[in-house]
């Protein structure tokens, strides 16, 4: 009986370290969400949520350059409501990268991602900092 439980003991202690030695899930950088074949984020000013220069950025890490159209929203913290969405421009990638941005009045109330469109699909990124 000894012996049985001993056994048990030491399988359960070796899965429980196996699981622990597991590498964690990665997770999307804040700001950033995965398209087809790169990334699609929003940075900012000092972690977000003040006035300043905002960015939205594609990387494409597969595939041939692209024309993309990028732009931002911004949601009410509060309410939900997307309060402003806009379009930046449209550009075509140069070594996989494109980006624009805008000098934003952000307020502590806010969220912002960004938002991409190429071809027919639209895409959106994580909010930043929210």
């Amino acid at each position: 009986m000894k012996r049985q439980l001993g056994t048990v003991c030491t399988v359960i202690i070796l899965v429980a370290c196996t699981l622990g030695m597991a590498p964690a899930r990665i997770q999307d950088p804040d700001g950033c969400g995965k398209t087809d074949r790169g990334w699609l984020c929003m940075s900012s000013p000092a972690g977000g949520h003040r006035p300043g220069v905002y960015k939205a950025h594609y990387a494409r890490y597969r595939g041939g350059e692209i024309t993309v159209k990028l732009g931002y929203q911004i949601r009410m913290k509060r309410t939900g409501i997307i309060a402003e969405s806009k379009w930046l421009g449209t550009k075509k990638t140069r070594n996989g990268y494109a980006a624009f941005s805008k000098r934003l009045p952000m307020g502590n109330d806010a969220c912002i991602r960004a938002k991409m469109k190429h071809g027919s699909k639209y895409y959106i990124s994580k909010y930043l900092d929210c």
